[in-house]
């Protein structure tokens, strides 16, 4: 009699298990569609800022507004780090990741001596 009641137990708990395990398996396809989805995001990202990069520079250096353009992105990139550093002083919906790129192509284009006057840092 333990023997029956041993196996029915089992069964019970196999079949109490078993909508469990079908949501786990469709939640792993839904995070793997996920993760794809963000992963061809990023690359889309990434390569609009390749394009940024390589175009833009060509376009600003010697522009009259140059400086009036570093000046804005010198300004995301002062929040950028501020953000970094006190994440409480943002705003709601201001992640610093917003002002990343904006850093980014200032600092880059510091470089490349796109900006007149400017020291890179």
């Amino acid at each position: 009699m333990n023997d029956i009641t041993l196996a029915s137990i089992r069964r019970e708990i196999q079949q109490a298990q078993q909508p469990l395990l079908e949501r786990i398996a469709a939640q792993s396809n839904e995070i793997e569609t996920l993760r794809t989805q963000i992963e061809e995001a990023d690359d889309w990202a990434t390569g609009v800022f390749y394009a940024l990069n390589q175009i833009l520079p060509l376009l600003l250096r010697d522009h009259p507004k140059a400086a009036e353009i570093q000046q804005r992105l010198q300004a995301s990139d002062d929040r950028y780090e501020e953000l970094l550093a006190h994440p409480q002083q943002a705003e709601e919906g201001e992640p610093a990741g917003m002002y990343e790129a904006c850093k980014m192509l200032n600092r880059q284009w510091a470089i490349l001596g796109v900006w007149p006057n400017i020291d890179p840092r």
